[in-house]
Formats: C-alpha cells, structure tokens, sequence
C-alpha cells in the first residue's frame, strides 16, 4: 500500500494508469456485478476514496489496503485518502477531490455532521457522493446517493443479547466505547442500551468510557475499571475487537482466568477469533472489511456510469459465539 503524506493528510495512492488498463483488456469489459453498460471504459473512471483511520485497527488498515488493490485489479483510477480520523482534513480531502470533478466519492464520515456542507457542494456540483461503514447525520443524507455497510445498530443488539445470555440475565457490566460523536459509535451505544434496558434488567452497568477504537487506550480504560470495581466486573462489552482484544489484555494482566468476565464485542478480528477459542472471548459478529470496501468501490462505479443503486445496500454480521467460531474462517485482519 503505497502512503504518501499530502497537506490534506495521507494519500493511499490507487490510480491505475490508462497504460497499465489498456494491459488487461478484460479490465475495458462492463463486470458483471454492474447491472448495466459502461458509459466509459473503467480506465477511465475517477472515484476518489476517503477513509475513516487506517491507523487506528486493523479494519480499517484492512479496508483501505482493499481499496487500493480492487481498485488496481478493475483498473480504474482511484485516489484513497487517510484523513487521520480528523473531521477538518476529511472535509477538505472531499473538497479537493471534488474540484478535481470525479466521476464518484466514497467518503467512510469521521463525523456524522461536520462534512455535510463538503457532501453537499459535492452533490451540487452534479459528483455523485457514496459513504460507506458510518452513515452521515440525517441532514447530509438527501445529498449522497447511497450508503454501503454494517448494520451497527443490529451489531449492537446483538452484542446485548450475546452478553445478555452469557451473564444468565443478570450481573455488572462496563462499557469501552468508540469515538464520541461518530455516527457508529453512537448507533452501537444506543442501540446496545436501549436492547440491554429492554430484555435484560438485571443488569447493571457499572460505567462507560471512551478509547477511541484504539486497542491499548481500551487496555488502560480497563484496567482503571479494574481498579474501580474490582470483582464486581461480570461483563464487558467493547465496540469493536480492537478494543476487546485491548480489554482483554488488562484481564489477563489482572490474573483473570478465561471467561471468568464475559467479553463481547462487533466485529471480530483475528485475534479475537483466536482469543474466543482459548475461552476469553463471550461473543461478537462477522464484519468483513474487504466485503465493505469492494461493495462501496462496486456501487461507486455503477452510480459513475449513471445506474441506480439501492438507498441503502448492507453486508452481512451473523454473530460468532464459542459453540459456533470454528463455522468461521480466522480474519485476516
């Protein structure tokens, strides 16, 4: 994955030349997946790409590091920009690639309301806009022509339900969230209390606290929870397995035995599948970033060749429990 710094951030270079295109002559035939006729050849579709962090986990380095291979293999030219997890320089990464008039954007929001007015001049400059993994707030979304990924809020409940059942129903839980403010962090919180307040009183949450979707501030977050409440700790539920691998560690260092606290998380990680079958990890679900980044690339091209895609199209998270981890191949990521 090629990295170079720019004053908008960090650009994950992905432009395939026209030269290296006209090699492979499949790479000018319409796909498949396409449900219709190319309005140019592929190497001649420009869609730039922002992403969320791919410094932060090892999904989002995954997703990107997808994106620039896809979009080698379709040949199209592509630009995939890391905005650092900041709202500012995403906004102005949407800018530039708009001025440069590509055929799409795909932008994963860092923020669920402050790159509405970048969305909008997009839009309105006639540059079909897609997000993908974390929906932008309601007021942007009159202006994208769709969205691509997980599911977060039933990502959430059913880590509910798999902490739930783990815990028979009752016990004290903490809670390790994401990024205040991102639009998943928000679906993963709400949408886990409201279904823990709903089908499983009995339990009580002891205190939740931020780490950002970073594995080692999730550590120390832990252990400061270990310090606080002690034994009284039955659960924990992470946002995603960075996190819980993160949570995990301070259980360990802790002198905890595997599975004396419930651990669930979304999205699992390889790590984290490994750490299910040595018994510290209680539950999570499937969420793979290569099947995010591919149908957020796919639907970027059809809405380039002016085919209409669905408002909303979603990738599949069943969830992956001890009884059932070996039915799922170990993430790569």
């Amino acid at each position: 994955m090629n990295i170079i710094p720019t004053k908008l951030g960090t650009t994950l270079v992905a432009a395939a030349a026209a030269a290296l295109a006209a090699g492979s002559a499949g790479a000018q035939d319409a796909p498949d997946w396409l449900d219709g006729e190319l309005k140019q050849p592929l190497s001649e579709t420009r869609i730039g790409i922002t992403v969320l962090y791919p410094g932060s986990n090892a999904y989002q380095a995954k997703y990107a590091e997808t994106a620039v291979e896809y979009s080698e293999e379709l040949g199209i030219q592509a630009t995939v920009m890391d905005p650092q997890g900041d709202p500012a320089v995403q906004f102005d990464q949407i800018q530039d690639m708009a001025s440069q008039n590509m055929d799409a954007l795909v932008v994963w929001p860092t923020s669920q309301n402050a790159l509405i007015p970048a969305i909008r001049n997009a839009s309105r400059s006639g540059i079909p806009v897609i997000t993908s993994n974390s929906p932008i707030g309601e007021a942007g979304r009159r202006y994208i022509v769709g969205h691509t990924g997980p599911d977060d809020c039933a990502q959430a409940e059913q880590s509910a339900e798999m902490l739930g059942d783990a815990l028979g129903g009752a016990g004290s839980i903490v809670v390790v969230e994401g990024t205040p403010g991102y639009t998943v962090s928000i679906l993963r919180k709400n949408c886990f209390l409201d279904k823990m307040a709903d089908d499983y009183p009995g339990i009580e949450i002891l205190a939740s606290q931020t780490a950002e979707w970073n594995r080692e501030k999730a550590q120390t977050v832990m252990e400061t929870f270990l310090t606080q409440f002690g034994d009284e700790i039955d659960g924990v539920y992470a946002f995603d397995d960075g996190m819980g691998l993160g949570v995990i560690s301070a259980l360990q260092g802790a002198g905890k035995e595997p599975g004396e606290v419930k651990v669930v998380t979304c999205n699992q990680f390889g790590e984290g599948w490994d750490a299910m079958k040595e018994g510290w990890h209680s539950g999570s679900n499937k969420q793979s970033p290569v099947d995010d980044a591919i149908l957020a690339i796919q639907t970027a091209v059809k809405v380039a060749n002016g085919i209409d895609v669905p408002a909303l199209q979603g990738i599949e998270t069943p969830k992956v429990l001890p009884d059932n981890v070996d039915e799922f191949e170990r993430p790569s990521w």
